[in-house]
């Protein structure tokens, strides 16, 4: 066993080297999402304090996981001078604490078990946000602390434990009883819990082997050796608490500590420590069958004409790609002019698919343009940037039938706040604008909504806006940007918890006898290329626009542009953005809207 396959340096150099050690053994398993998804992994995120914690989700528990490091030891003898039976006994290593917390879904039946302090703060609004700024050190949190993690690692280099441990059932006792009155000490008030019967009774130890076992598998992955498993119990007196709020053992009351340790190399068990060998991890996740296949996920991000579709793709991707997980894309655009491509050249390896839209007459085009980027760039994820005009639900029908090349991931909507701030269409019984429907579609089938142009509304509009969207689609995870940036590490670990969650993309697509999808054809868009041979005036081409009518939705290109030389000119929502692209070739500017003058 080597250590150095975790952390690659010496111990001893900070006070939280146990911490380093486990954030490179988790961290660096997410790498790749399919190799942890594999492992039981379903999301991990670090928390944004000065205390290293992590909030995580595994698969086979509803539960959302809270770490929180408290600190670390110098253990054992190191002296030349020790005994090889005392050193086998007292190995020379450090040992990090980590604090164990469970946090149930607000509505889990789980709940009525724990300490009557987290029932209540479970039920509160802020819950769920708050469990998102875990950081271990709330005192609204220590009502579900009910584990510890032990990680000892040599100083040699050459052995890694962990260890968990926590009651087989975590009972505290009300001494005075409970009654519905807090301040009431009369029995006619009504019970809560009564004198001396256990305020709560959770089963702490099976609660986190799921964990423990993910944590295993991790370690078993990351030093390519199998861990040795043994079992342990121990027993406490057990706690119980007074109205007045003084907490005391109970003498007669036992609490029993089950843990169980994964060992890599020679043993770091605790002197006089009494282990029971086990055979094989308990709980281990064994992936199904999809996940054993491995196949690339393929997500789908759409939204309506210039939301900024391609400059979110842009962020996300630099987020990804820092972190070596690689991803494709694949890009279709409602016209000959490949913009899109072009500002994405560089940044991946991107397939084209232009002239016309792959929710509709480019279907058959998506299985060779998949098999050609994942012949080019084997990669865990692609993602598939849909025309502005496409409607999700016909494209996710579509790759239904190419389940052997992908496995069809979720669908980001892009939204334009700008757009969308005077749009009561997206209220069911609203009025509308006359190109709602493809809007609404791509709104309502999304599993995210990102709603770019944020900071070009007021902080009441922006809310306003965010409630309207939550109103129509209530399952989709809902983020503000500017300019496409979002806390991607938020979407991220949304992304893994709600893997094997029913979204809005995956439901059946089920429509009312008689009516089908609508499509950007029914809705009357049509496409113009406008080339200039000459560079063309700012002027000149503001009057162009105008030109085009109020039908116009979007319009994009490189062309020359007086003064400025070869230009990106993107126009939507009434704003027009000229930016220089030197290096560029002028490739004509695409109109796109539902005027036949255009």
């Amino acid at each position: 066993m080597k250590l150095e396959h975790i952390l690659p340096r010496a111990l001893g150099d900070s006070h939280s080297d146990c911490a380093s050690i486990f954030t490179s053994l988790v961290m660096g398993a997410h790498f790749e999402r399919s190799r942890a998804r594999s492992l039981g992994w379903r999301g991990v995120r670090p928390c944004a304090s000065e205390h290293p914690a992590w909030t995580c989700r595994a698969a086979g528990s509803d539960l959302v996981f809270g770490i929180r490091f408290d600190g670390e030891e110098s253990c054992g003898d190191a002296s030349p001078a020790a005994s090889r039976e005392r050193a086998a006994a007292s190995r020379h290593c450090l040992r990090g604490y980590f604090s164990l917390y469970a946090f149930p879904p607000a509505d889990s039946p789980l709940l009525d078990s724990f300490p009557l302090a987290a029932l209540q703060y479970a039920l509160s609004p802020g819950y769920k946000d708050a469990i998102r700024e875990f950081s271990g050190g709330e005192p609204a949190f220590q009502a579900f602390r009910m584990g510890q993690l032990r990680l000892d690692a040599s100083f040699a280099g050459d052995a890694l434990a962990l260890t968990l441990e926590a009651p087989a059932r975590h009972r505290v006792l009300a001494a005075d009883g409970i009654t519905a009155d807090a301040c009431a000490d009369a029995p006619e008030k009504g019970w809560l819990v009564a004198p001396g019967a256990p305020e709560c009774d959770v089963p702490a130890f099976r609660l986190f082997m799921r964990l423990f076992a993910v944590l295993a598998a991790t370690a078993e992955q990351r030093l390519d050796e199998k861990a040795a498993v043994s079992r342990g119990l121990s027993s406490v007196p057990r706690m119980c608490f007074h109205r007045d709020g003084r907490m005391e053992e109970c003498p007669e009351e036992k609490e029993f500590l089950i843990n169980c340790t994964a060992s890599f190399g020679p043993s770091l068990a605790l002197a006089g420590e009494a282990l029971t060998p086990l055979r094989s991890l308990p709980a281990r996740y064994r992936a199904q069958e999809p996940e054993r296949r491995s196949l690339p996920v393929l997500h789908v991000l759409t939204g309506f004409l210039g939301a900024g579709k391609t400059t979110f793709l842009r962020r996300w991707l630099d987020f990804l790609h820092g972190r070596e997980r690689y991803t494709g894309v694949i890009q279709n655009e409602f016209g000959k002019v490949a913009l899109d491509a072009a500002l994405m050249k560089g940044d991946t390896v991107v397939e084209a698919l232009d002239e016309g839209c792959v929710c509709c007459s480019l279907a058959d085009s998506l299985r060779p343009g998949l098999e050609r980027i994942i012949a080019a760039m084997p990669a865990e994820q692609f993602v598939l940037e849909t025309t502005g005009l496409a409607n999700p639900a016909n494209v996710m029908a579509a790759l239904n039938g190419l389940r052997d090349l992908v496995a069809p991931g979720l669908v980001i909507t892009v939204a334009d706040a700008l757009d969308l701030r005077g749009n009561r269409a997206l209220s069911p019984d609203g009025p509308g604008l006359e190109n709602a429907g493809i809007r609404h579609a791509q709104l309502r089938k999304a599993d995210v909504i990102i709603v770019n142009k944020s900071d070009m509304l007021s902080s009441a509009e922006l809310e306003a806006l965010i409630s309207r969207l939550r109103a129509l689609n209530g399952k989709a995870l809902v983020l503000a940007a500017q300019y496409g940036n979002i806390a991607f590490a938020e979407l991220d670990a949304w992304i893994d918890a709600h893997g094997e969650t029913r979204l809005p993309s995956h439901a059946p697509h089920i429509l009312p006898m008689g009516q089908k999808d609508v499509t950007h054809a029914e809705e009357g868009y049509i496409a113009r290329i406008v080339t200039f041979e000459q560079p063309v005036s700012q002027a000149g081409l503001e009057q162009l626009l105008r030109r085009a009518g109020p039908g116009l939705c979007r319009a994009k290109g490189i062309i020359p542009i007086e003064g400025k030389g070869i230009c990106i000119v993107q126009y939507a929502a009434s704003r027009l953005e000229i930016t220089p692209a030197p290096g560029e070739m002028p490739v004509g500017l695409t109109l796109i809207g539902t005027n036949p003058a255009i």
